[in-house]
């Protein structure tokens, strides 16, 4: 399981994860913040979760992104001039399960990875007070990326098809 002290060791390594995927994905230059993502904004969010396959632990990872920010991207990626709201999930989505799976490389290597679960928010509820928060900002908006230790998993989340997680939902 990954300590508190561990996960806050690595907030550094987390905010150039995230500037680097930017740069790469996007081709967007970002530079990391302080700032958070404005409590009033659409966002759109990606979670994503992490099992430790050695002691059963949950780490949580979730992309966040101001609403008008994923549109622009959602716009530019898929070429269309007024993405729909599923084009702004998938962008979302995409992001977070990269995010994700580098997190999974830094953090738990063995981990089991769950499938992204995107949404569009107007707000988001508060962190966990252990949570490790990454910003950068792109374009004049924020991107967060927050890592946070989970009790369990929500029993929404999807996990890939053939993992004993996927396996054990069926069965329940």
């Amino acid at each position: 399981m990954i300590d508190t002290e561990e996960l806050a060791a690595a907030q550094p390594d987390l905010e150039v994860l995230l500037v680097e995927m930017i740069a790469s994905v996007l081709g967007e230059q970002a530079e990391p913040t302080g700032e958070p993502l404005p409590a009033a904004a659409g966002l759109a969010v990606s979670r994503l979760v992490i099992q430790d396959p050695t002691d059963g632990s949950f780490l949580g990872v979730d992309v966040r992104a101001e609403g008008n920010l994923i549109t622009t991207l959602a716009a530019t990626l898929l070429g269309v001039a007024e993405p729909a709201p599923d084009d702004m999930l998938d962008v979302i989505a995409e992001l977070g399960n990269i995010a994700a799976g580098n997190v999974k490389s830094l953090l738990c290597h063995n981990g089991q990875l769950s499938l992204p679960a995107p949404q569009l928010a107007f707000e988001h509820e508060g962190d966990p007070p252990d949570a490790i928060r990454a910003g950068a900002s792109l374009l004049g908006n924020v991107v967060e990326l927050v890592v946070m230790p989970l009790h369990s998993a929500d029993p929404q989340t999807r996990w890939p098809h053939g993992s004993a997680q996927h396996e054990a939902q069926m069965q329940a």
